[in-house]
This record gives structure tokens, C-alpha cells and sequence, in this order.
């Protein structure tokens, strides 16, 4: 039987705390169909994996620049959401797409971003192929405090640069799925903002801005607002393909957001 129509929310531009609140109460409160969101942050916000320590981030830096700090629910190392834009994709166990394998679920949230984004102007977006990296070793590394510093399978990437991080999260009725889609370079600003040496920072620098790829480098496009706009109505369109259902627009209403805000504070640090 097929799915009820996949709804599609854009909560446009919040705060951190929200972002993260609305993921999670997605994740366990719409389990009759899937549901697909897209997002921004303001201010910037540092978002760190479940497990990290938050003394991998400078704090007093972050305060300075007016950045927030929050905790993910999902695991993988920090990033800085600037210049992105998010999407949350949270599939219920009573779907048909839903399926106990990470890498089948990742792979076909990928495809849809990858659809989109070649129909926003990147045509040489794609998946990375082959093996994932050897998290324990890379995790030696002070590097590894960047989600952006590896790539693994079934991730987006022009040529072997990521273009989106993704993390996904097994719940007991559904699986979250969410990530960020590079669009300017502003997220190299992470490196200053991480409890590492100064004489280290610029070589950190320079090797994530070679791991990772731009939609503004890569298309050329002088408004980042007008790309959203044009990605977001591109995704709508590579889901529906992508799972071959159609999507509905839907808005949080009024219960709703009373929820979110009263989990707001479970996730900011």
C-alpha cells in the first residue's frame, strides 16, 4: 500500500536550539509518513555530535562572534551551519521506504540530493563510492574534530570533495536522517573556533578547504538567497522522484511549536 503523501517543511531561518528540537520532535511524533524539512540558522551556530566533548570548542569565541553553541542527536563530529542549507528527512517504521540497513536509507536520502543539486546548476554532483574511512583511526586526529575533514559512502561530493555531511540516527519508530549542503565557504570559519593551537590552524584550514566542495565555487552564483530558493523547490521535486510519492506542504501548527520549544533546552550548550 502506498505511503500518505511525504510532507515538506520549511521552517525557513531559527535559532539552533529550534533546529535541533524540531528534528527530534519530528523524529517521534509524525510516525504515519515520512517527513522531509529544510532549514537555516540565525545567528551561526555550532552544532557538535552527540558524544563529542564540548571542549573541542572554544566557547568564549563562539560568545564573541555571536554563535550559538548546540548538541546534535546525532553522532559524527562539528559543524559550522553559516552559509548552508539543512535538510531532516525522518522516515517511521511503518513506512515502505524504511529499511534496517543505514547505507539503503542514506543512499536513496542521497540520490534525492543529488537530483536536486544538478538541477540547481551542479551537474557534477554525485556519490562517493567505495569504502567508508576507518572512523577509529581518523578519529586519532585532531582533524577529526571537523564533520567535514573525511568522506564516506554514499555521501555527496564533487569529485572527491563533500559537498553535504550527513548523520543518521536509529530510533525505536522511525530513522533521522539530517545534513548540510555547503553553498558558500563561510564554514571554514570552524577552524577558528576549535581549542587548537594557533600555529595549527592555517594548515587545518587549507586541508579542509581541499576536502571540501561549494555550491558558489562550483556554479558561480552571485546570490546565495536566490539559490535557496532554487534548491528548495528543486528538492521538493528530486524527493517526489526519488520516492516516487508526492509531497504536501506542511506548516508546524500551534501544539506543535509549544512542543518544540519546551524541548528547546535539551540541545543547547
Amino acid at each position: 500500500m502506498p505511503d500518505k503523501r511525504i510532507r515538506f517543511i520549511d521552517t525557513g531561518v531559527s535559532r539552533g536550539r529550534f533546529n535541533m528540537a524540531a528534528d527530534y520532535f519530528v523524529a517521534r511524533n509524525f510516525l504515519d509518513r515520512p517527513t522531509f524539512r529544510v532549514y537555516r540558522w540565525d545567528p551561526y551556530c555550532v552544532s557538535l555530535g552527540y558524544n563529542q566533548d564540548i571542549s573541542e570548542i572554544d566557547r568564549t569565541e563562539c560568545g564573541k562572534r555571536g554563535y550559538d553553541i548546540v548538541r546534535r542527536e546525532t553522532g559524527g563530529r562539528a559543524v559550522f551551519h553559516s552559509e548552508e542549507l539543512t535538510y531532516s528527512m525522518v522516515i517511521p517504521k511503518s513506512s515502505r521506504f524504511y529499511s534496517d540497513s543505514i547505507l539503503e536509507v542514506y543512499n536513496k536520502i542521497s540520490n534525492a540530493l543529488v537530483k536536486a543539486l544538478r538541477a540547481s546548476g551542479i551537474p557534477e554532483a554525485d556519490l562517493k563510492k567505495g569504502k567508508a574511512p576507518d572512523f577509529k583511526e581518523l578519529y586519532k586526529d585532531k582533524l577529526s574534530s571537523i564533520c567535514f575533514s573525511s568522506t564516506s559512502t554514499f555521501e555527496v561530493v564533487l569529485g572527491e570533495k563533500k559537498l553535504v555531511g550527513s548523520a543518521q540516527k536509529r530510533l525505536k519508530d522511525s530513522v533521522l536522517q539530517h545534513g548540510s549542503i555547503l553553498v558558500g565557504e563561510k564554514h571554514l570559519e570552524l577552524i577558528d573556533l576549535l581549542n587548537i593551537e594557533e600555529k595549527r590552524k592555517d594548515g587545518f584550514r587549507r586541508i579542509t578547504k581541499a576536502k571540501t566542495a561549494t555550491v558558489s565555487e562550483t556554479a558561480g552564483i552571485t546570490s546565495h538567497e536566490d539559490f535557496y530558493c532554487i534548491l528548495k523547490n528543486n528538492m521538493k521535486a528530486a524527493v517526489e522522484d526519488e520516492f516516487g510519492e508526492r509531497t504536501e506542504v506542511f506548516s508546524f501548527n500551534e501544539k506543535d511549536l509549544l512542543e518544540i520549544n519546551g524541548i528547546e533546552s535539551y540541545f543547547n550548550l
